[in-house]
């Protein structure tokens, strides 16, 4: 009886003209966003290579001058491009892409690609995301409002009834018509988007992109089997088919809209953003820890001539000045990573609060595990500005050492060339592997399965009371 259910609750959706119609505007959307999502991807990519081309050359070139001077001239570290980008962009457009690594400051990220879009950009952006998180459950809630109402509306539920129907039995065949139905055009429409990305990305396919991968499939099929499940609980409790449309239309705008905008002006309201003029002060006042506070440098000065025994610094068998500025950008680290953890525990609050109303609204929780398995969310971007920092201490040590030992007589006078410069190698800055930050997303995907669990027993428990109801009717 189960099997005959779901092919009769098969065969009538396939059947729906409007499904058909509405599931071919879907695949023409997810066409168009992965066509147009290639041409963003190829431009940057084309863009990113030719910056880091130039920005090497122009440091190759740069002739033979201090190695101080050169630590001012310095380098760009670029973010590296992540090859699932083009299912979901995430935060990527309002990041910056590079970040320059020069002496005594720790710049942040810089060249936003969203600078560059036009006022829509800000608000709309078709992606493969974008329409599984939107799109889908509405299709999904046209598809499925009629699963239970339907039935009820034209009397043909007291039938099935009649014909010994268990209720059990009555759920598991409308889910599993939907969620078929669901999984059929689902599967290959990811595959495709997948493939358009990673055949668009320069990187090698790694053991870690099909994790990721597959992660994200397995994210986004159980926020559309929810969709499912939350489409035949409430046409259970409506009687006609007009009344569960509207209130399932109801509960897509609050699921997909009004919760994820609620909560993110919630979150920037009680952690509200940091304010860009005092957070460059305090980058400003960390690079001079040291220039403002002359007790420390004569402490400085004191200390280095009694370890070498001498009571001049003309006498040191070092560069006193280039000791000083290594000094100095020693000092200020821990000064720059007060200002930038305050921030990190600034936009960690702000998360905390989207993850506390993911409650109301599993849009939330799969969209931030969407962004994660992509390598495209704040958790990544922090990484690639840990490393270049990390980066940018090595390049300035490097040429501090270098003018430290070698000026000699020289002293500020005194230049080095090219093969100095070749010494440094280029920021390569892998994205890390999703086993290493995966507890990052432990507590998404606990609030995603969390949801799947209530929304099936709702569900069942909906058509359970539904079908009771009809019983006590005939």
């Amino acid at each position: 009886m189960k099997s005959a259910l779901i092919r009769k609750d098969s065969l009538v959706l396939r059947r729906e003209f409007l499904l058909k119609a509405l599931l071919a505007a879907v695949i023409a959307l997810a066409l168009i966003s992965v066509m147009t999502g290639l041409q963003r991807e190829r431009v940057f990519l084309h863009e990113r290579a030719e910056a880091e081309r130039i920005d090497k050359e122009v440091w190759m070139g740069q002739g033979e001058r201090n190695p101080h001077s050169a630590a001012h001239f310095s380098r760009y570290a670029f973010r590296p491009p992540s090859p699932l980008a083009l299912l979901d962009p995430g935060t990527s457009d309002f990041a910056g892409l590079a970040i320059w690594m020069e002496a005594h400051y720790q710049d942040p990220a810089v060249f936003r690609r969203a600078e560059d879009g036009g006022e829509l950009s800000r608000y709309v952006m078709l992606s493969p995301a974008f329409l599984l998180l939107t799109a889908a459950p509405l299709l999904i809630f046209l598809m499925m409002h009629a699963s239970v109402a339907g039935e009820r509306e034209d009397g043909t539920l007291r039938q099935l009834l009649a014909a010994g129907v268990r209720r059990g039995h009555f759920f598991v065949g409308k889910f599993r018509a939907g969620w078929d139905i669901t999984m059929l055009v689902y599967t290959p429409i990811f595959l495709l988007m997948a493939g358009c990305s990673l055949a668009a990305s320069p990187a090698e396919l790694s053991a870690d992109t099909v994790f990721r991968l597959l992660a994200m499939y397995v994210a986004y099929a159980a926020y559309l089997s929810i969709s499912v499940a939350v489409a035949i609980g409430v046409s259970a409790l409506c009687r006609t088919r007009q009344a569960a449309f509207l209130a399932l239309a109801g509960v897509w705008a609050v699921m997909t809209v009004l919760v994820p905008r609620f909560a993110t002006d919630v979150g920037t309201t009680l952690t509200p953003q940091p304010d860009a003029r005092q957070t460059e002060r305090d980058l400003r006042a960390a690079a001079m820890v040291l220039s403002r506070d002359k007790e420390r440098q004569q402490q400085i000065k004191d200390d280095v001539l009694a370890r070498y025994g001498v009571e001049d610094e003309a006498d040191l068998p070092i560069n006193y000045s280039a000791y000083r500025l290594q000094v100095s950008e020693e000092l200020s680290i821990p000064e720059f990573e007060r200002v930038y953890g305050a921030l990190e525990d600034r936009y960690r609050a702000q998360e905390g609060v989207l993850r506390w109303f993911s409650v109301l609204s599993p849009t939330i929780a799969t969209a931030s595990l969407s962004r994660g398995m992509a390598a495209t969310d704040r958790v990544h971007q922090r990484a690639f500005t840990v490393s270049a920092e990390l980066h940018r201490r090595d390049m300035i040590k490097l040429l501090n050492e270098d003018y430290m030992h070698n000026a000699g007589d020289a002293g500020s006078k005194y230049t080095a060339d090219e093969a100095l410069w070749a010494r440094f190698d280029d920021f390569d800055h892998p994205i890390p592997g999703l086993v290493s930050i995966g507890g990052r997303y432990i507590a998404d995907a606990a609030l995603l399965l969390m949801w799947l669990c209530i929304a099936m027993l709702a569900g069942y428990g909906c058509v359970r009371r539904a079908v009771a109801t009809e019983a006590k009717a005939a």
